[in-house]
Formats: structure tokens, C-alpha cells, sequence
């Protein structure tokens, strides 16, 4: 195995706005890999993705404007039996996060929750992945979103994601903030970002999936489509070729953060490239439906966009 992380770009085009890379190719699909694709002898599945949209009023001090947000989640089970969640497989984090039975929060009661007297392969564990000292009392976590936050305990339990399973190490929330989880449809958020931004290695999904062989390949592949006649849907295991506009390319993964990060070489408008972002990091994250960046150049964009 070759242990620098890549991604996978493909073409489509985005129009009025893409970023080009090296190609001159627009995002459109990732497929990330923690190491570079190799037959295993585990499996390879799909998960379809439900798509629901959520409206948001903006205000600042001259006007208020409704922000649409797209979110796309699926399905993981966790537990012995196993309890189902809908979750975003979202690559701008590293946990797997579901509400807990004792969270009395409103975001927490609205949604399933997780069990751990329920599952007979569940354990307490500290937010470092050590075990909670016998007599001594087990810690918690505060995780911090861009508009909200959650607070839990932290476990290990058996997380399938369809027939590929594996002990991983999650939080169970005890307390969510009501902005923005209990507007959400989904339960909660599971974290492909790369293994530095998870817990430890334990709480990262992905690399416990890749520790034990149970996909063919270690990557995973998103297809998120904008229309109804389509199905979204995220593969572990393999890249689904009936999804590809064009041929697929590899870029290096930039920057030490957890971030799928790669470099760009320019945002272009109309096909034609603008000279706004010249050696430009971008963080591709499948968890939010927004583009943001610096606030000159969004200043700038807004400008060209005449919007």
C-alpha cells in the first residue's frame, strides 16, 4: 500500500462558475482514497442517498435573503442487534456522531437514538479510545459545527455500512443544540474526512473498514445528483463506472488538517479563467451545500455574478 492520500476528480460541467484544476477539468465526483486502490478480498456496495432541501433566512443589517441548502444522507446500522440511523457521509469531518438514549435535548428526541443497553457488543470508552479506568468515571466530548454543536459520551460498538462492517469507535450524543440538528431530516453525521481529523484512529470509519480487509478497494466514491430521475447514492469499494461523465484523475491531497484539500489553479467563469485563485487550497466536503472562501474573493465573485 502506498499511504499518501489522493482523490479523484471528473468532469462535468458547472456552469457559470467551476474550479480548474491542473486538466481544466470541473469538480464533479470524488472518490477518496486512503491509499492508493488495490484488489482486497472484502466487498464493495452502495448506499443510496435521500436528498431533501431546507430553506434558511439570512439577515444582515441592510436585508434578509433565504439561503436553499441541499443535504443528502443514507444509512449505517450500529450495534449487536443492529440500531439504523440516517446519517450525511460527510468528508468535511472524522466522527460518526447519532444521538443517545439520555440526550433530552429537542434535536436528540426527534431523532432515533442510540442504545447502549441494547447491544451486546457495545462499550464505554474515553474520547481518546482508552478504556474508561475501572471505578473511574468516563469523559465527555463538545464538538463544535459551523452553526451549532453537540456534546457526548463516547463508545464502541459493531458500524455496518451495508455488508462491510467493523468495531469503530463513535460519540453518542447526551446533549445537541437545537440549531441546526433538530431541523435536520437525518439523525446524525458520519465523518469521512481523512484519519487526523477523527478522535483517533479507532473513531475513524474508513480505517477501521480498511484494517480489517472488509472492502475490495479502500476508497469510497460520492454521486450526488440534481435531479429526481436519478438516484444518489455513496459506494465503498469501488467506483461506479455508469456514473462517469469522463475519465477519472488523481490529485494529491495538500495540507496536514484531515481535509480532502487539493490545489487549484483557478476559478473560472463562462469557461474563461478569471486569475482569482491562482495556488488556491480547496476542502471538498459532501457535508455542506455552500461554496465559501475568503472574503475578498467572494467579494469579487459576487461582482462578476452580478448577484
Amino acid at each position: 500500500f502506498w499511504l499518501k492520500s489522493q482523490m479523484a476528480v471528473q468532469t462535468l460541467v458547472c456552469s457559470p462558475i467551476s474550479m480548474t484544476f491542473a486538466r481544466s477539468v470541473a469538480f464533479a465526483l470524488v472518490a477518496g482514497s486512503f491509499v492508493t486502490p488495490a484488489n482486497g478480498v472484502g466487498v464493495s456496495m452502495s448506499v443510496s442517498l435521500q436528498k431533501r432541501e431546507m430553506s434558511r433566512d439570512m439577515r444582515n443589517d441592510e436585508s434578509t435573503r433565504v439561503v436553499h441548502k441541499m443535504a443528502y444522507f443514507g444509512t449505517v446500522k450500529v450495534g449487536s442487534p443492529p440500531q439504523e440511523f440516517s446519517v450525511v457521509f460527510d468528508t468535511g469531518s472524522g466522527n460518526l456522531i447519532v444521538p443517545g438514549v439520555g440526550c433530552e435535548s429537542e434535536a436528540c428526541q426527534s431523532h432515533q437514538q442510540y442504545n447502549l443497553q441494547k447491544s451486546s457488543s457495545a462499550h464505554e470508552v474515553n474520547c481518546d479510545g482508552s478504556k474508561v479506568a475501572e471505578g473511574g468515571q468516563q469523559d465527555e466530548i463538545t464538538i463544535t459545527f459551523g452553526t451549532g454543536h453537540i456534546t457526548g459520551r463516547c463508545m464502541t460498538d459493531r458500524v455496518c455500512i451495508g455488508s462491510a462492517c467493523s468495531d469503530a469507535a463513535f460519540i453518542s450524543s447526551t446533549d445537541e443544540s437545537r440549531q441546526p440538528f433538530a431541523s435536520f431530516s437525518f439523525d446524525g453525521v458520519l465523518g469521512l474526512a481523512l484519519t487526523n481529523m477523527a478522535q483517533s484512529p479507532h473513531f475513524s470509519l474508513m480505517d477501521r473498514l480498511e484494517s480489517v480487509s472488509a472492502l475490495k478497494q479502500p476508497l469510497f466514491s460520492v454521486f450526488l445528483s440534481d435531479s429526481d430521475a436519478e438516484a444518489s447514492e455513496i459506494t465503498f469499494g469501488a467506483v461506479k463506472d455508469e456514473h462517469m461523465a469522463s475519465e477519472l484523475f488523481w490529485v494529491p491531497v495538500t495540507g496536514t488538517a484531515g481535509y480532502w484539500e487539493v490545489k487549484i489553479d483557478d476559478i473560472t467563469l463562462d469557461n474563461k479563467p478569471q486569475s482569482l485563485c491562482k495556488d488556491c487550497r480547496v476542502a471538498v466536503d459532501t457535508g455542506t451545500s455552500q461554496l465559501a472562501g475568503p472574503t475578498e474573493l467572494v467579494h469579487k465573485m459576487v461582482e462578476l455574478l452580478n448577484v
